[in-house]
């Protein structure tokens, strides 16, 4: 005697075959995990799925603040386009102390400079690449 598999459509048992039962129960396994990993990564809330599963009224992110984003991308670009009117020694002075991360002691010792004439040409540039940030602002 065959083991006989069902599933309940809309209430009523329905009779299927072995290779329908065991794609229906892969892909609801397949639904519950996916849904596992969204409640534990906090991707999708399916309490907000409207009565018709559709989410895309709930997808706004009221927590990020485009116009605040746009600004700040603008004035990294504007940062950079100031870099670039920099020459190569103040260029590499910049890039040593606020990208690369490193003391200003271990700047002046590598140029061969005592540090207070470092400091005074870092504040130099600082100076320059405000001048020029200003007019582009």
């Amino acid at each position: 005697m065959s083991k006989e598999y069902y599933l309940f459509v809309d209430g009523q048992k329905v009779v299927v075959t072995k290779e329908i039962y065991q794609a229906y129960w892969k892909m609801e396994n397949r639904e519950k995990y996916l849904r596992q990993l969204d409640k534990k990564y906090q991707l999708l809330c399916f309490s907000d799925l409207d009565h018709d599963g559709n989410f895309e009224d709930n997808l706004v992110d009221t927590s990020v603040d485009v116009e605040k984003l746009v600004e700040a991308k603008t004035r990294i670009e504007a940062l950079y386009e100031a870099l670039a009117v920099l020459n190569n020694e103040e260029r590499e002075i910049i890039n040593a102390l606020y990208f690369d991360e490193q003391t200003t002691r271990a700047v002046a010792n590598k140029r061969g400079l005592h540090q207070t004439t470092l400091l005074r040409k870092r504040n130099r540039i600082l100076k320059k690449l405000r001048e020029i940030l200003e007019e582009k602002i």
